[in-house]
């Protein structure tokens, strides 16, 4: 090849490493931000080793998060209803005025292109402003404004028109959610939890989301963070009225910024494994199948579950597939489905300081925070049915399980749990008033409810 071939293919070359370096360049931001904008799934076990001939508990962990930023996805209409309790009991501690502070808050926050509906309820529930775009805010700041305490608490007919009034504008382009805010027992028209909870599962199947606020201590947690959860939304206790309006401005920063949808994750473990206990709010098991259902998840957030499960006796060696993970989700403004999944794979081995080497000791701290506040919610209901002995007994049991995880005894975290927990324990046959007890039921239970994002 002479000289000048040689030069000219030089020149070709140096024009076009620049246009193949850009074009690389293109390709990983595109993959980067593929990446960066979609939900997460990261699954492993406390330790990818079990001892054959004597195989003990282990504890496998999901956890789902919702990217930081929604990058160039642009904001999806939001299309809402505020559902109100102004029965009688609003009146005390100043509860009503609170609300109407954040009421009006939030509604300063809707662009043009939302959609916003105002319910209020006591003995009867009345859509005061039908769904609709907020053109005129002094007309809607001057409804919120006459609000006032009187009546009894009906739920259900609120919750009802609150759903009416989204289901006439819900499309797969707008994210459709009901905020129900109650500070009673629903003590006219529908008063079954379950009816309720049905209710709302319908809604929540036609992608109408829920987020209920309990406010004080007279109202039914246990409704309340049963529908949240049936209705893919937050159950907030808010036992200080004038923190109203930072937890209902967070809720529709979260609704705002929501990343995914309707997020179900199903965990099938081989044979050689079997459930022994699911750490989730909301789960069905069928056999060696779990379906945990996370709800929703805003920019930022995540969601984790564990599942105790019991190796059985076999001999040493690789197991692929001992655990199946995927995951269903929509996002916000699409009505396609997405999907992740991932396998795990576990060692049988002979060697059982093998197992201890190679131990993730967050998975079992984390592990030892899911054993206590199952313990504390279990506990509670016990506590509510008035039989102490039996919380007691929970609680002292699950100490023990958790001190038997040596690993993550020692953690700074977990002796904090087990303080709390000793706590409560103490607490079970201690004599207190009825508001006392109320606070302590609600503050337990509420954390049991959302360790799940842990």
């Amino acid at each position: 090849m002479n000289t000048r071939r040689i030069l000219f293919f030089r020149r070709r070359l140096n024009s076009v490493l620049p246009l193949l370096a850009l074009a690389m360049l293109f390709v990983l931001a595109a993959a980067c931000t593929g990446s960066a904008d979609r939900l997460q799934l990261n699954a492993s076990f406390d330790s990818d080793h079990i001892y054959a001939a004597r195989p003990g508990a282990h504890y496998l962990e999901v956890l789902v998060t919702a990217p930081e930023a929604l990058g160039q996805r642009r904001r999806v209409p939001l299309n809402l209803a505020l559902v109100l309790d102004t029965s009688g009991s609003m009146a005390e501690q100043n509860k009503l005025n609170y609300v109407k502070q954040a009421a009006i808050a939030m509604l300063n926050r809707l662009r043009p292109e939302d959609r916003f509906a105002l319910i209020a309820y006591s003995n009867r529930a009345r859509v005061l402003y039908p769904s609709q775009p907020v053109e005129d805010g002094q007309r809607m700041e001057g409804l919120i404004n006459s609000l006032e305490a009187t009546g009894g608490t009906n739920l259900g007919e609120g919750l009802i028109e609150g759903f009416q009034q989204v289901r006439r504008h819900a499309t797969p382009s707008a994210i459709s959610r009901v905020l129900l805010l109650s500070d009673g027992l629903a003590n006219i028209g529908i008063t079954s939890n379950g009816e309720l909870a049905q209710l709302v599962q319908a809604q929540a199947a036609e992608g109408i989301s829920l987020s209920s606020f309990g406010v004080g201590l007279e109202f039914n947690e246990d409704l309340l963070a049963a529908i949240a959860e049936t209705g893919r939304g937050t159950y907030y206790f808010i036992d200080h009225p004038e923190s109203m309006n930072s937890i209902l401005a967070k809720e529709f920063k979260s609704v705002e910024q929501l990343a995914a949808a309707d997020i179900r994750v199903t965990i099938t473990l081989g044979s050689d494994l079997a459930v022994d206990q699911v750490f989730a709010n909301t789960y069905a098991v069928d056999g060696n199948t779990v379906t945990v259902r996370f709800g929703d998840l805003a920019a930022g957030e995540r969601r984790r579950m564990q599942i105790r499960v019991l190796p059985k006796q076999r001999g040493a060696g690789r197991l692929d597939n001992a655990a199946r993970v995927s995951v269903s989700y929509l996002e916000p403004g699409s009505a396609a489905p997405l999907s992740l999944s991932d396998s795990l794979g576990v060692i049988y081995t002979d060697d059982e300081k093998s197992v201890a080497s190679r131990q993730n000791k967050e998975v079992l701290e984390r592990a030892a925070v899911f054993e206590a506040n199952q313990a504390k919610k279990e506990a509670a209901l016990a506590v509510d049915k008035g039989d102490q002995s039996r919380a007691a007994a929970i609680l002292g049991a699950a100490r023990n399980k958790i001190e038997a995880v040596a690993p993550a005894a020692a953690s700074p975290k977990v002796q904090n749990e087990l303080t709390q927990m000793d706590s409560y324990a103490q607490s079970v046959n201690k004599p207190m008033d009825s508001k006392e007890r109320s606070l302590e039921q609600k503050k337990v239970k509420h954390r049991a409810q959302a360790v799940e994002g842990c």
